[in-house]
């Protein structure tokens, strides 16, 4: 059983803690993060330290790192955690769901933090510091680059290139042989049947209320999904299911 420390103190660090602890071989010893943002001596009951000095505290070697951070800024803000930790001498570890779909054990690199009920084709490859929430769909022989965050219900066909830093959102679909190139934006619900250029953003229009109140939109719905002979009046002027 490996040791493990934590980055940070907040949502991320917490969910980390609980998919380690629960679902995996590492056991978390303490967390660290910037001193300046160094609020508590302890988190989950365990020593926090400041990152400047975390290797007096835990040395490499002996410790891995593992850093669950958001995709601000395109996902380089958790990138330049895990380039200082490695600058630091550490390894880290990466979290991969023991409740997924493959075939073959998943080829990924380090820091990457794989959520339960993906289904992983044959002969994926998935970089370092990496993130895919819950449920996605990867297609055979797709590789996957550093530093990309992949919400849930994503799906990629196979043979597609999905380049470093990107950021795919929920329901979005990469039709097969496509390359995402690096730090592309792709929306939630977004059909990408093309090749991406560098630093794109490609959303779908959001959807437009319609001009009904729901409650009289249902009733429309319902009438017309009753056949005919449902619709027609009865006797006293009464449809023949009774209602007026």
């Amino acid at each position: 059983m490996s040791k493990l420390i934590l980055f940070g103190t907040g949502r991320g660090a917490d969910v980390a803690f609980r998919h380690f602890m629960a679902d995996s071989p590492h056991e978390v010893a303490g967390f660290t993060v910037e001193e300046r943002w160094l609020d508590q001596e302890r988190f989950k009951g365990l020593p926090v330290v400041p990152f400047e000095t975390v290797e007096r505290h835990f040395a490499p070697g002996e410790y891995l790192l593992f850093a669950l951070m958001g995709f601000e800024e395109m996902n380089d803000l958790r990138a330049s955690k895990y380039l200082a930790g490695k600058e630091k001498g550490y390894d880290f570890a990466s979290y991969v769901s023991s409740d997924l779909h493959a075939l073959e054990d998943v080829k990924a690199g380090q820091n990457c933090f794989i959520m339960e009920n993906q289904s992983i084709n044959l002969d994926v490859a998935i970089g370092n510091n990496v993130v895919m929430w819950s449920s996605n769909h990867v297609g055979d022989s797709t590789v996957v680059e550093d530093n990309v965050w992949m919400s849930s219900h994503v799906c990629i066909g196979g043979d597609c290139v999905i380049g470093a830093n990107s950021f795919l959102g929920n329901n979005c679909t990469i039709t097969g042989d496509m390359a995402v190139s690096p730090y592309s934006y792709i929306g939630a619900g977004t059909l990408v049947a093309t090749n991406t250029e560098e630093g794109g953003v490609y959303v779908q229009p959001q959807a437009e209320r319609a001009p009904m109140e729901s409650r009289r939109f249902i009733q429309l719905v319902s009438l017309r999904c009753r056949g005919p002979a449902e619709q027609a009046p009865g006797p006293q002027g009464k449809h023949k299911d009774g209602a007026s």
